[in-house]
């Protein structure tokens, strides 16, 4: 066979892959668009629509109402009063810790590394539970100091907005504090050397060189810090209520729970736009931050970040290190199992007014513990196999087409995280609370609802970890297994699916964890028998049953932390934790 008979019979063959490779591209576009069009697109539309929508007619009244009311201007405020100085709060704390653990030589910087992100295993609705067990008027620190002076007065009460602000930051510092630790690691420690050499101070290097090129990265953080502070329920609803402080998600949650205002749902779809404008600010400003090239961190060193010498205050700072995990992990700790014990709320916890009753209480006594376990771990399995399931074809098509239609895709999968869970939730009632169409299937009051709610919320943990793994995979074994005779689905199934599995292993994780003690999606789309482990500790708090909510918040607790633990284990032993 001549050379020009080969090179027609290549070209010949090279057609038919084009055109196969093509075909499969058209359909993961088309199996993308389906599956963003029912998590996102026509949830986020009839939203929209519904804000509108007076007894059947389009109006503006809703949002001529809510203008009218003094409460709309309260409530906004109070919410962005309160995301803010938590912002603050927790970006200060967050980069003061990772600085320390990063590029000091503080002892057992390891052990700091897992215990400073402890806050971050535990569901920040049980840290204001916790909170409330320390420092309501009969909490464990005001009986100390009750007894101690002999007040009669409480030293603090926890509720209302510094104790909202105060729990929102302890909760929420590690996202600022996993974003700073990152690009603290992986600065290039030339730059800093090259200062030192010309007799610049510590102070000046920190100023001067490491604060421009970390700066990007802790913004990030900080903008998602205030994502999660503005779209939080539990906290403010745990420490809000009793106060009568409400911020735009109680408020909405409260709205959506008055059967008796007519047009409940428009109104707190009107409601809700405002937290949706200003998750759409916050989101975009991240991603123009995540576009600017001002300042950049040069990967690559083949040496370590030096680390500065604390000296004289190694030690003081150590203390001051173990005093916080005290203070932040500890304690709140100490008081759920305190309070879990006790024979009722407010007993002092002396060895006579303890018992374990109320851990068989839950487990046995009270059905819909047992209903609640058994949901979450299915929803919260079901989810993040889904996840998975979906990530690996939304990943591998934004790896294939660029331009728009990358950036779109990269949009309606973030914008269910980015956007409150309570407007989410809201969405999901809204779009099927009515039978769907031609199938006559209802998803309003079962669990698919939720497992599609937890889908769309956590899909954009699935498709980041996977896209990073395929991000990493270079096309040319693609290309040498098509040259082989491969199809397209042969070498999506038995090369990149392969040496991505850790990275999808990561997804399911990070997707699963969060989902097993969920409430904010859960509290407004659970019905009867459909309860989760978050709806049951919230529901035994708000019914007065102290101890037993504290109960079920010890084992929802340790189940979390457990899982949390040996994820991050499994994958220091493995591939390791993907960062993000």
């Amino acid at each position: 066979m001549g050379e020009g008979e080969s090179a027609s019979l290549s070209l010949g063959l090279e057609v038919p892959r084009r055109r196969a490779m093509r075909s499969g591209l058209l359909g993961f576009a088309a199996a993308a668009g389906a599956t963003l069009a029912v998590l996102v697109v026509y949830p986020s539309a009839v939203l929209v629509v519904q804000s509108f929508l007076v007894r059947g007619h389009l109006s503006l009244a809703h949002y001529a109402r809510l203008a009218r009311e003094a409460e709309t201007y309260r409530v906004l405020l109070n919410s962005v009063a309160v995301a803010t100085a938590a912002t603050a709060g927790g970006t200060v704390l967050g980069t003061a810790l990772a600085w320390l653990v990063a590029r000091t030589d503080v002892p057992g910087r390891a052990a700091w590394r897992t215990l400073l992100l402890v806050p971050y295993m535990i569901p920040p609705f049980i840290g204001a539970l916790a909170w409330v067990y320390l420092l309501s008027p009969v909490g464990y620190l005001n009986q100390v100091w009750m007894a101690l002076t002999g007040s009669q007065d409480p030293l603090l009460v926890v509720y209302g907005p510094a104790g909202i602000i105060g729990t929102m930051i302890l909760y929420g510092y590690p996202i600022v504090y996993l974003a700073a630790v990152g690009v603290l690691e992986r600065m290039d420690p030339v730059l800093e050397e090259a200062a030192r050499i010309s007799r610049a101070g510590p102070w000046r290097v920190f100023r001067e060189i490491a604060c421009p090129l970390m700066l990007p990265g802790v913004l990030a953080g900080a903008l998602l810090l205030m994502m999660s502070c503005l779209g939080n329920f539990g906290i403010p609803a745990v420490l809000g209520y009793p106060a009568r402080y409400f911020v735009l998600t109680t408020r909405i949650y409260a709205t959506i729970l008055n059967f008796d205002q007519p047009d409940n749902l428009q109104l707190a779809s009107a409601l809700s736009m405002w937290l949706v404008v200003i998750a759409g600010v916050l989101l975009a400003a991240q991603r123009r931050l995540q576009r600017a090239d001002r300042f950049a961190v040069v990967g690559g060193q083949a040496t370590a970040p030096s680390r500065v010498a604390l000296g004289a205050w190694r030690y003081p700072v150590l203390a001051g290190l173990v005093l916080f995990v005290v203070v932040s992990v500890g304690l709140p700790l100490a008081a759920i199992v305190l309070t879990s014990l006790v024979r009722a709320y407010g007993l002092p916890p002396v060895p006579s007014n303890l018992t374990l009753a109320h851990y068989g209480t839950v487990l046995t006594g009270v059905p819909k513990v047992q209903r609640a376990f058994v949901n979450s771990l299915v929803l919260a399995a079901g989810s993040a196999s889904l996840i998975v399931a979906l990530a690996l074809g939304l990943a591998y098509l934004g790896t294939r087409i660029r331009g728009r239609g990358a950036w779109l895709l990269d949009l309606l999968v973030t914008i269910p995280y980015a956007v409150p869970g309570t407007v989410i939730a809201l969405a999901m009632i809204l779009a099927w609370l009515r039978p769907i169409p031609i199938l006559g299937v209802r998803l309003y009051d079962t669990l698919w609802i939720i497992l599609l709610a937890y889908v769309a919320r956590f899909l954009v943990f699935g498709v980041r970890t996977v896209l990073a793994g395929l991000s990493q995979i270079q096309t040319s074994l693609e290309e040498a297994a098509r040259i082989g005779g491969a199809g397209p689905v042969e070498v999506f199934w038995e090369i990149l699916v392969p040496l991505i599995r850790p990275s999808l292993t990561a997804g399911w994780a990070l997707a699963f964890i969060p989902a097993v003690a969920e409430l904010t999606l859960s509290i407004l789309l659970f019905s009867v028998g459909h309860e989760t482990l978050g709806v049951v500790v919230f529901g035994l708090n708000d019914e007065g049953k102290a101890t037993l909510a504290a109960a079920m918040a010890m084992l929802v607790t340790v189940l979390l932390l457990g899982l949390n633990l040996a994820t991050r284990a499994a994958f220091r032993q493995g591939e390791g934790m993907p960062h993000g």
